[in-house]
């Protein structure tokens, strides 16, 4: 596992640090190592449509399943609730 903090100076640089300090070394600026995060392709485009509906989908799934199961528990409760109240 590599280190990920190292000493230099008497503190603590992370390795995040290093990089940023070595790429500033070697003339590279903030704006060439930024991540181009534009579909490449076609392909891709339709990829990411198709994965941005399906996470709207499962939170869609989601809250109904929390819906479904919060019914459950109610019911579970007020039939608990129902045959204390009718124990003679």
């Amino acid at each position: 596992m590599p280190c990920q903090h190292s000493r230099l100076d008497g503190r603590a640089r992370s390795t995040a640090e290093d990089r940023t300090a070595t790429g500033k070394m070697r003339g590279i600026d903030d704006a060439e190592r930024a991540v181009d995060l534009a579909p490449a392709s076609t392909y891709e485009a339709l990829t990411r449509q198709m994965v941005d509906r399906l996470t709207v989908d499962l939170a869609e799934i989601k809250s109904r399943l929390d819906g479904l199961l919060f019914m459950v528990a109610g019911a579970i409760v007020l039939d608990l609730v129902i045959r204390l109240a009718t124990v003679p």
